[in-house]
């Protein structure tokens, strides 16, 4: 009878603290470590799991070149997404030849670059999405920003952003990428 009583009390007490209002454990602070509201893209119609698309080229950072990726696949409230990106590396961006991977996420909207690195002169991106949700994103609010393996994050420079919001278009043109991260739309 005793050990009944006392672990009413103790699920009481623990229920009493659980509901307290001091304190909302569940939401996280809103600072720099809490990572960007990254602009979505929407899933792909159908069974298809593919939540990726890929590009791995061999570059010479003393001659430049650029990486590519174009898809268009069925979803959003356009019916089709299309996805674009190009990463130009400009003469002398980095020094040596390396196997470079940029990687286009459609579940969060990023892009993502492999291996690890710093450039003597930042890289340059066109980024553009057509066809994806954008209800409540304010048009003067979107920034491009990167995020750290740490989650901290910070808006990247770049040339021009232009949000058409009739046909879901997201477009930056010239994003200084100084090393590699992961890159996307925040609102």
């Amino acid at each position: 009878m005793m050990k009944t009583f006392l672990s009413i009390i103790i699920v009481g007490i623990s229920f009493f603290l659980g509901c307290s209002d001091k304190e909302n454990i569940i939401a996280p602070e809103n600072d720099q470590t809490s990572g960007p509201n990254w602009i979505t893209l929407p899933q792909r119609n159908g069974s298809s799991v593919e939540t990726e698309y890929s590009v791995t080229q061999q570059i010479d950072g003393s001659l430049g070149g650029k990486l590519e990726i174009s898809d268009i696949y069925f979803a959003g409230p356009q019916g089709v997404v299309k996805v674009k990106a190009t990463l130009k590396f400009p003469q002398n961006c980095f020094t040596g030849i390396e196997t470079i991977t940029m990687t286009a996420d459609n579940v969060n909207g990023t892009i993502i670059y492999s291996p690890p690195m710093n450039f003597n002169i930042p890289a340059l991106l066109d980024l553009e999405y057509q066809g994806i949700d954008l209800t409540g994103v304010e048009p003067d609010s979107v920034d491009f920003v990167y995020q750290d393996p740490d989650g901290s994050y910070d808006s990247m420079e770049y040339d021009k952003i232009q949000v058409i919001m009739a046909i879901g278009k997201l477009m930056l043109k010239d994003g200084k990428i100084p090393h590699f991260s992961r890159y996307g739309f925040s609102r």
